[in-house]
């Protein structure tokens, strides 16, 4: 078996997009928390940022047009190709801050297909590993997303029996989890649940530390606080950046072995062999490419008489 080499790192905090989950029983304030929390997102991320809002309410989806800035696709259908082709219009357009409003309905079109399958022949199974599938393609692409995404989701409505205002039980309707796929709750850097009644927040899921052992309502101050928390890091090059700047190294390699002698230094060649094998320029790591090249410092360069030919 071939020896795996792994690169040891230093870890470091890099910026990245907020993701956040707000679930919770009908009425809770899910979709009007997602626009005060995005509202801040916005606010921080400058611009002229606009916001894009992606229902799934029919009407409901306008509820709150007075009092927010956005703009909307209400889906016709809850099937992921629906999903993936609003997140792709909005991504497309530049858009860095969206709503899903919400992911319930994604996990309901699963629902469906696998008892539609159900009653042709009974069985699920495959079925259920097909749909389930098709339900975390969308999730990885909001998680993957160059954007910060505000997630809802509808709560596993339970009751439980409290005393009321009036001294009396009463029952009282909460959100258990989230209506989708299992330990959806872990997928996202900060997973709020609200209460019906009060819509306060608590977290089931923090990444952040910003709101632990917390309850307060969402506003625009919490989307500010995670904007803020998420950008507390080292920049990330975007992907045309990234690679330029390996062209960049690798151009700066290719010369410091034509400064060391090329083929004729022995121990350039050995080292090289050992690092790069026949071509370096097939490394696309920026990390073990500028490491390597700090390495060739200590690498002594053969007489300038005996020097022949470049390496490329």
């Amino acid at each position: 078996m071939a020896k795996i080499n792994l690169q040891i790192k230093h870890a470091k905090k890099e910026q990245i997009y907020v993701k956040a989950l707000i679930g919770g029983p009908s009425g809770s304030g899910k979709s009007y928390s997602a626009l005060r929390v995005a509202t801040g997102i916005a606010g921080r991320e400058g611009n002229g940022t606009r916001i894009g809002y992606i229902g799934t309410e029919g009407m409901r989806d306008k509820l709150y047009a007075n009092e927010f800035d956005y703009d909307l696709i209400s889906l016709e259908e809850y099937s992921p190709e629906y999903y993936e082709a609003a997140l792709d219009a909005f991504l497309e357009a530049g858009y860095k801050v969206i709503i899903v409003d919400s992911l319930t309905h994604l996990w309901s079109w699963v629902q469906d297909q696998v008892q539609k399958v159900a009653k042709n022949d009974n069985s699920t199974f495959q079925a259920w590993g097909k749909y389930k599938k098709e339900n975390k393609k969308i999730v990885e692409k909001i998680l993957l997303a160059p954007a910060h995404i505000i997630v809802t989701g509808r709560g596993k409505d339970e009751y439980i029996l409290e005393t009321n205002s009036k001294g009396k039980m009463a029952p009282r309707k909460v959100g258990v989890g989230v209506q989708q796929d299992k330990d959806i709750e872990y997928e996202y850097m900060v997973t709020f649940m609200l209460d019906q009644e009060t819509h306060i927040a608590e977290v089931a899921k923090d990444n952040t530390h910003l709101f632990e052992n917390k309850l307060d309502a969402l506003t625009e101050k919490s989307g500010e606080a995670l904007y803020d928390w998420a950008n507390d890091g080292e920049p990330v090059k975007s992907p045309a950046e990234r690679a330029a700047e390996v062209a960049r190294v690798q151009d700066a390699i290719t010369a410091k072995c034509n400064e060391l002698g090329g083929t004729k230094n022995p121990e350039l060649m050995k080292w090289y062999g050992e690092k790069f094998g026949k071509n370096h320029k097939a490394n696309k790591d920026l990390d073990a490419l500028n490491a390597a090249l700090e390495e060739m410092q200590r690498i002594q360069p053969v007489n300038r008489d005996d020097k022949e030919g470049n390496h490329e």
